[in-house]
């Protein structure tokens, strides 16, 4: 039983470490004191990073309050989509406070874009990101083929001759479609929030205003990115149980047992679901730790 619990919670612990770790090296000089943002970021990394957690036990088991079987139903249709809705709202709560244009700044003619305080690598983990779930998507999503109890495309089925079949849910177009539609809006959210972010005039204070800003531009692309891992990840997850199915019929010689002819690539997407979860849960809680005020020091007087 330990074991069991060490393979659903190693992801979630090594997470944290990997978040701590990052901390400690570097982002202590990346800290959001005094700024007045730091209560929603906070909010906005424990919402995505805590509902993963717990979308990650209620699949296994483990929640630690006992539900009634309609919420393992909604676990089953929803589990796909809770992390972008979840990532919509974190990313939501990353746009406060909202600042509006005013007088009281800095006059600065050079124009400000929703790029202008983000550096140009930031956005190659979330655009390969979405190359490879659209990749994986329209592949698992060719691949599906109606349930014949709902019409669903949730099923993948292979034909074994003699008119037997052996089948399995997959991640088909009736997960997916919905899925796309919330990818697109994790997109359009991320790029008004960055606006909101970039457009206000400069503080008096402009060093320090450039700061905060990038850093939480940075914010907005790690809970953007984290959401599109999660995603990933229970995607990955349910490939690995559809490519593991396998079936057996009695013969004349015995019994036969048949499986799918890439079931080797299961160690293969559970390990990618795996590094998925534990990356996507460190970004949220490097959020988190970005909104941990900084201890400033104040120079002292050497005496002669």
């Amino acid at each position: 039983m330990s074991w069991f619990y060490f393979v659903v919670l190693g992801p979630v612990f090594a997470g944290i470490l990997l978040a701590l770790a990052w901390w400690l090296i570097w982002g202590r000089k990346r800290q959001l004191s005094g700024s007045g943002v730091g209560a929603f970021t906070v909010a906005a990394g424990l919402l995505l990073g805590g509902g993963a957690v717990g979308l990650l036990l209620l699949g296994t088991g483990l929640f630690p309050l006992h539900l009634p079987p309609e919420y393992f139903v909604w676990y089953h249709n929803y589990r796909f989509t809770s992390p972008l809705l979840l990532g919509i709202v974190g990313l939501v709560l990353l746009a406060f406070p909202v600042q509006g244009r005013s007088g009281r700044g800095v006059a600065d003619l050079t124009p400000r874009t929703p790029l202008t305080f983000a550096r140009g690598w930031w956005f190659v983990a979330p655009a390969l990101l979405l190359a490879l779930i659209l990749s994986v998507t329209v592949t698992a999503g060719a691949a599906s083929q109606p349930d014949p109890s709902t019409g669903h495309y949730t099923m993948y089925l292979v034909d074994l001759g003699g008119e037997r079949k052996m089948g399995s849910t997959i991640y088909g177009w009736y997960n997916s479609i919905p899925s796309l539609i919330l990818m697109g809006l994790l997109i359009i959210v991320t790029i008004v929030v960055l606006v909101l972010i970039a457009r206000p005039t400069p503080a008096v204070n402009r060093e320090h205003d450039v700061r905060i800003r990038t850093i939480r531009t940075g914010n907005v692309l790690a809970i953007g990115t984290s959401a599109l891992l999660m995603h990933l990840g229970f995607i990955l997850g349910s490939l690995a149980s559809t490519v593991s199915i396998t079936s057996s019929f009695p013969t004349s010689k015995g019994s036969v047992t048949f499986w799918t002819t890439f079931a080797g690539l299961q160690p293969v997407l559970i390990g990618a679901s795996a590094v998925a979860a534990v990356i996507g849960l460190a970004l949220c809680v490097a959020v988190v730790l970005s909104a941990i005020p900084s201890r400033r020091w104040a120079p002292g007087k050497i005496k002669s």
